[in-house]
C-alpha cells in the first residue's frame, strides 16, 4: 500500500466513523418526525370523530344531567335504588321499567340519580352502556325522535376510542360528509350497531309526556322493539296514552319521599344561621317542621 492509498484509508475510515457518530441522532430526529406525524393523525381523527358526532346530533344532555344531579340533596333518591322493583330492572328478568309521578315530584332529579348510579363503578364498565334523554317541552322544535335517539348513540360511543364504527361512517358518508341531516332509519342502524358489542344498554328516558305527539308515539313503537340487551327506564306524568303502553311493566310511582323530605329540610336549616339557632335546642321544633313540611308535601 502506497501513501496515497493509506491517507485514502484512512479518510474513509474517519467518515464512517463520525456518520456513526451521527446515527444516534438521526435515530432521534425519525422518531421525533414519527411521533409528530403520529400525533397528527390522532388529532385529525378526534377532529373529524367530534365533527361527525355533533353532525349525528345536536343535542347534549351531559350538561342536562350534570346540572340536574348538582339539585340533589345527597343521600336523597337512595330508595328507589334500593327498591326491588329497580333492582329487578336492574339485573333481573324485567327490561323496562315504568316510574310516573305528578308535577313536581322530583322524576327528573331521580332519573339523573339513576343515570349517575349506573355510570358509577360498580355497575359501570367496559361492557355496559348507558345513555339518557331528558324530554323537554321548550325544546320540543329540536328534540325530534331521530335527535333524540341519535343523542343516545353518541354518549354510548367510548370517549376513549379514537375511531369511530364503520356503519355510522358509512351513514355520515351517505349524506355526503355530513351536507344533509340522518334519517330515523339511519338513527335506527347507528343505534343498534352501536350496542352489538356492549353486554348491556341502560335507557333512562325522563319526562316523556313532555315530548310532542308525533315524537313520543314513534318512541313508544320503538321501544316495544328494542335490542334485547337493552334495558329501558321512562318517567312521565300520569298521562294515559304513556302508561298504557307499560301496562305489563313493573312501575314505580314517583312521589316526594319523607325520607327525602328530612334530608332537604335539615340541609336548608342548616344553611340558615338564624333558623338552625332557633331549632338548636329544641328537637320538637325540629321534629315540628319536617312533619308540617311532609304533611304540606302531598307527594310533591
Amino acid at each position: 500500500m502506497n501513501i496515497t492509498d493509506f491517507n485514502t484509508s484512512s479518510t474513509l475510515g474517519q467518515a464512517i466513523k463520525a456518520d456513526t457518530a451521527r446515527l444516534p441522532l438521526i435515530d432521534e430526529r425519525v422518531s421525533t418526525i414519527a411521533h409528530h406525524t403520529d400525533n397528527q393523525q390522532v388529532n385529525e381523527e378526534a377532529t373529524r370523530r367530534k365533527e361527525i358526532l355533533e353532525w349525528l346530533s345536536p343535542l347534549n344532555f351531559l350538561t342536562t344531567q350534570q346540572d340536574t344531579i348538582a339539585r340533589r340533596e345527597e343521600g336523597t333518591g337512595q330508595w328507589l335504588l334500593d327498591s326491588s322493583d329497580f333492582n329487578h330492572w336492574l339485573c333481573g328478568a324485567d327490561r323496562t321499567l315504568c316510574c310516573p309521578g305528578i308535577p313536581g315530584a322530583g322524576k327528573s332529579v331521580l332519573a339523573s340519580v339513576v343515570t349517575d348510579f349506573l355510570r358509577t363503578p360498580p355497575v359501570k364498565h367496559s361492557a355496559i352502556g348507558v345513555a339518557v334523554i331528558y324530554c323537554n317541552f321548550n325544546e320540543r322544535d329540536r328534540q325530534k325522535p331521530e335527535n333524540l335517539l341519535a343523542s343516545c348513540c353518541v354518549q354510548l360511543f367510548q370517549p376513549s376510542r379514537n375511531s369511530l364504527r364503520e356503519v355510522l361512517t358509512d351513514v355520515y358518508r351517505k349524506h355526503d360528509s355530513g351536507k344533509t341531516k340522518p334519517l330515523w332509519e339511519d338513527v335506527v342502524r347507528v343505534f343498534e350497531d352501536s350496542t352489538k358489542n356492549l353486554d348491556t344498554v341502560y335507557l333512562v328516558v325522563d319526562a316523556l309526556d313532555e315530548c310532542s305527539e308525533s315524537t313520543r308515539q314513534m318512541l313508544l313503537k320503538y321501544f316495544k322493539i328494542l335490542p334485547a340487551n337493552t334495558r329501558l327506564l321512562v318517567t312521565t306524568r300520569y298521562i294515559d296514552e304513556i302508561t298504557r303502553e307499560f301496562i305489563d311493566s313493573p312501575k314505580v310511582e314517583i312521589r316526594a319521599d319523607p325520607g327525602d323530605l328530612k334530608k332537604y329540610v335539615a340541609s336548608r336549616i342548616a344553611g340558615n344561621r338564624r333558623l338552625e339557632g332557633y331549632v338548636r335546642d329544641a328537637s320538637s321544633l325540629k321534629e315540628y317542621i319536617f312533619d308540617k313540611v311532609i304533611a304540606k308535601a302531598d307527594g310533591m
